[in-house]
């Protein structure tokens, strides 16, 4: 009896599983994308393979047996990030202690605090 053959295909039956466990990854990037406010994301499916050979004990010949394996994943980014300049007039002068100090006529909460409680 002639065994059935099929193409080497992702619609095989045999890959329903990752079939299934990419769509899973895919939905689940695009909910996570939404829900962190992110505007991209990825899905991926890696099928990788490696082919074997073993002796067929019905017919004694060696034949060649692919053993597939495959890895669903997603990743979304979180980039989250602040940017500004401060743009005081003030200067570095050298200190024996840190390096350096920064000064400038900005008034610090300590500052105020002490002048409150002199008055």
């Amino acid at each position: 009896m002639k065994k059935q053959q099929f193409e080497i295909s992702i619609d095989h039956a045999m890959m329903i599983g990752a079939k299934a466990a990419f769509d899973t990854c895919l939905r689940a990037a695009i909910a996570k994308a939404i829900s962190t406010g992110s505007d991209e994301g990825s899905a991926t499916l890696r099928v990788s393979f490696e082919i074997v050979s073993s002796l067929d004990s019905e017919t004694g010949e060696w034949r060649r047996m692919p053993l597939l394996k495959y890895k669903a994943g997603y990743t979304v980014p979180m980039k989250e990030s602040m940017d500004a300049t401060i743009a005081e007039s003030s200067r570095l002068v050298p200190s024996d202690e840190s390096g350096w100090l920064l000064v400038n006529g900005q008034v610090s909460m300590d500052e105020l605090l002490a002048e409150d409680e002199e008055a």
